[in-house]
């Protein structure tokens, strides 16, 4: 028969061992969780954004949505991430979802949304380059 004290010793290893590696699964799964919070408002941007430019230059649309958890939505930017939605987490892109079918563009500054918003989305032509702007409303 195994002694108590090294009964208590490897029970107590096992627990230094395994507790750490199950909170820090436990943290990772919180993470992925706020990604696909974040990936499902991104869509209903995305979905709204689509909406209005299929509807023409002067059409507008709002769409409410809700982040938390550190997370934060781009939308536009310069180059080919003006046709993107940039997922970010603490400040680092997690993911990018580029519009395709149709390829909208965002046009203007790049706009940071974060916390619960709702945006409004215009539909324009901008010297001669249609697409959208967003802007927040509250």
């Amino acid at each position: 028969m195994i002694d108590l004290p090294i009964w208590l010793v490897v029970t107590f290893l096992i627990l230094a061992v395994f507790v750490p590696v199950a909170l820090n699964m436990m943290g990772d799964l919180q993470d992925d969780s706020a990604v696909s919070a974040a990936r499902a408002e991104s869509e209903k941007i995305e979905d709204a954004v689509k909406r209005t430019y299929y509807s023409g230059a002067g059409s507008t649309d709002t769409v409410s949505i809700s982040l938390s958890g550190g997370m934060c939505l781009l939308l536009g930017g310069g180059g080919s991430d003006s046709y993107c939605i940039s997922i970010m987490h603490d400040d680092t892109v997690v993911e990018k979802n580029y519009l395709q079918r149709p390829s909208v563009k965002f046009l203007g500054d790049p706009l940071y949304v974060m916390g619960n918003r709702t945006l409004s989305i215009e539909c324009v032509i901008v010297g001669g380059v249609y697409g959208v702007e967003v802007s927040v409303i509250d």
